[in-house]
This record gives C-alpha cells, sequence and structure tokens, in this order.
C-alpha cells in the first residue's frame, strides 16, 4: 500500500473515531489561554487595591527552558504529590460498552457507504444517488445544465434542484438513462432561463447503500491498523481504553496533588500570555465590528481594570497547576523528553508532525516540549498503573 493511501486511510479514521465519540477524549495541544467567553464566569480573588498593569506576552515559549521545564526552579518545591506510582485502576470503568461499539460501526458504515449499481434497484425518496444530467432548451443545451459527465450527488428530497426536477427521478432504475421536463421559476435569476421548459436527459449512475461491517470493508478502510473485523474492534476497543484511562490519571493527578505556591515570574508571563490573547481576540472584533461598536477593552471584557487582573490571575494559576504538577512527576521520576517524543505527541494529538516546523515556528521548541511533557509523564504512569479487572 502506498504511503498515500495510508495517510489517507488514517485520516478517514480519525475522523470517524472522533464523530463517534459522546466526549473528547485527547488533550489537544493548545496555548495556556481561554477565551474572553470565560471572563464573565470565573470567579477572582484578589484582596490588594493595588491594580497591576499586565504587560501582554506574545511569546509562547518564554520563561521556559529548551526542554520545557520552567525556567529557574524545581517543581517539587512546588508541589506536594501524591503517590502516582500506585495508582489502581478498573478495567470495566474505563472500558466502552458493547453498545458503544455498536453504535460506532453505525456511524463508520454511514460514513463509508457502498455505491450499488444493480440495475434493478429503483430510486426512492431520501436516497443518495450519483447522476450525470445534461440540460437543454428548444433542444439547445444551455450554460450550467451539465455534469459534464463527472457525476454528481444528489440526495432526492433535498430540494437542491428547482421544483420537479427530484420528484422526477424517483421510480427510475439504477443505470437508467431517460428524460424529464421541469421548468424553470420566473424569477430565477438568469433572463435565458427566466420561466422556461427545461429538457434534462438523466443517467442515474450508482445510489448509495449501507455497507456491511465486514473483513472486506476493514481491509478497504483501515488496511493499516486491521485486516478483519476482530482485529479492528480490539483496536478500536484498546484505543478508547487508553484514552479514558489518560482522563483518569490526568484527573487524579490534578485532584491528589496540590501546589503549594506559584513561581512569581513564570506566574507573570503566563498572564501576559493570557492577556495577549485576549488583546489579539479584542482587535480582530474591533476589524470586523468597528470601535464604536466594540467600545473599549474594559466594555469588551465586561470587567473592570481591577477584575480583569484578577480573572486573569486565576486562569494563570489554573494553568500553572497542571504545569507544575506534571513537571513535578518528570522531575521525580527522572524522565526526559526527545524529540521522537514530541513528534509521537503531535501525531497522537492529531496534529501531524510532518507539520513540526511550523509548530515550533508558532509556538516555539520549550512550549512544545512542555506540552509533550505531559504526553510522556502520562504514558508514564499508564506503564505503571494497576488495571485490575
Amino acid at each position: 500500500m502506498s504511503s498515500d493511501k495510508r495517510e489517507a486511510q488514517k485520516k478517514n479514521r480519525e475522523k470517524a473515531i472522533q464523530k463517534a465519540k459522546t466526549t473528547k477524549t485527547v488533550k489537544w495541544i493548545v496555548v495556556a489561554v481561554v477565551g474572553l467567553t470565560l471572563l464573565g464566569i470565573i470567579g477572582w480573588a484578589v484582596a490588594s487595591n493595588i491594580v497591576v498593569d499586565t504587560k501582554a506576552v506574545e511569546d509562547f515559549s518564554q520563561g521556559l527552558n529548551e526542554d520545557g521545564t520552567i525556567a529557574g526552579i524545581k517543581a517539587t518545591d512546588y508541589v506536594d504529590l501524591c503517590n502516582y506510582e500506585n495508582i489502581t485502576v478498573s478495567r470495566s470503568e474505563h472500558e466502552i460498552s458493547e453498545e458503544d461499539w455498536n453504535s460506532y460501526v453505525e456511524n463508520i458504515l454511514a460514513a463509508y457507504p457502498d455505491n450499488c449499481t444493480d440495475t434493478s434497484v429503483k430510486i426512492k425518496e431520501g436516497d443518495t444517488i450519483n447522476l450525470d444530467y445534461v440540460g437543454s432548451i428548444d433542444g439547445v443545451e444551455f450554460q450550467g445544465g451539465s455534469t459534464g459527465g463527472m457525476g454528481t450527488s444528489l440526495t432526492i428530497g433535498s430540494h437542491a434542484y428547482i421544483d420537479g426536477f427530484e420528484d422526477a427521478i424517483i421510480g427510475h432504475n439504477v443505470g437508467e438513462n431517460f428524460d424529464i421536463t421541469v421548468t424553470f421559476p420566473e424569477d430565477y435569476g438568469k433572463d435565458e432561463l427566466n420561466g422556461k421548459d427545461a429538457v434534462f436527459n438523466i443517467t442515474v449512475n450508482s445510489v448509495q447503500v449501507p455497507s456491511t461491517f465486514n473483513d472486506d470493508f476493514v481491509k478497504a478502510h483501515y488496511s493499516d491498523v486491521a485486516s478483519t473485523t476482530e482485529e479492528y474492534k480490539k483496536y478500536y476497543i484498546d484505543s478508547r481504553f487508553d484514552e479514558s484511562l489518560q482522563q483518569y490519571l490526568t484527573k487524579y493527578i490534578r485532584e491528589n496533588s496540590t501546589v503549594k505556591n506559584y513561581p512569581k515570574d513564570y506566574l507573570k508571563t503566563v498572564k501576559g500570555q493570557i492577556k495577549n490573547n485576549d488583546l489579539q481576540t479584542y482587535e480582530q472584533y474591533k476589524t470586523y465590528g468597528g470601535e464604536v461598536t466594540v467600545g473599549t477593552f474594559e466594555n469588551f471584557t465586561g470587567l473592570s481594570k481591577k477584575e480583569y487582573e484578577a480573572s486573569i490571575t486565576n486562569t494563570a494559576q489554573n494553568t500553572i497547576d497542571d504545569n507544575l504538577k506534571f513537571q513535578a512527576i518528570y522531575e521525580d521520576a527522572g524522565l526526559t523528553v526527545t524529540q521522537e517524543d514530541v513528534y509521537a505527541m503531535l501525531d497522537a494529538y492529531g496534529l501531524d508532525s510532518q507539520y513540526y516546523s511550523v509548530y515550533e515556528q508558532t509556538y516555539g521548541k520549550p512550549y512544545l516540549y512542555q506540552t509533550a511533557m505531559t504526553y510522556v509523564v502520562l504514558k508514564h504512569l499508564q506503564s505503571n498503573v494497576n488495571v485490575t479487572e
């Protein structure tokens, strides 16, 4: 199989899996910021009457070492770590049900229908067909009235075409060639077509029918990971289990480890990154809505300067909580992040490592390594967790 085909299968599989999930199960690489929509609901706890005007920070990697660790500190000095080496989980609590699996299969079958060319099949309301047509008025073909033999998809009953067009196809067979006559509306919008009777010569090439989940289906769409239905089912169930386990472990570390205090310099940096993001969003709104409509930055956030500073402090602390806790495990367990780990992280999060240079240019190497650090720590936790039935 060519690399292009394997890549296409990978991307299609990821799309289908994502559609089947009821909750987001992967942690995407995101900037350490939040949207302005959250500002009205997060709490703030600033007791001081002194209002600090945080300076915006554009560099995502500011305040980090090359390996992604926070510069100038040891995270273990700031965190009371939980016993992360002795975590026990029940497989049954994280494994998908047979109902979930069946629902997923329904989704992927709907995503990859078969194109039936059986000439005994008649077209009915709701069918999605592939057809070719050539339209003419008084025996002369008109511009835009033909598929040019390229075929086009149409769902009968969608009303995507002028009145009468789709209805006239119902009852005809796949493979059949026939003429229909329809009338363009008086106000169609083109003088040469307004109110005119047109004849369309139509050929129904195929109709979509549900696929069958069998070995041939797996080989056609998922051969890069499996060759039989049982192999693919195991692959999918194991993947979902790993994702659920990562979510659980992330939550466990967050809830059972405690940050004692925050590095002042890095807190200031993260606040600046949040403010920079908010200012960029504000400028975008001004570009589209105008300064008169959007108003001042305070109008836009709905917060006073003091309230805004308190809110970004709170948000920055929440962000740094994760940074410190995962870095503390990273230090305590003697882990390292390699370039290969960064590539694996990007691929695991659906970002495609072949675009690494673009991500590095945007976020900087230290930020990518910090994100990969979480990935490496979670892999370490997974390898040490005690899974019971």
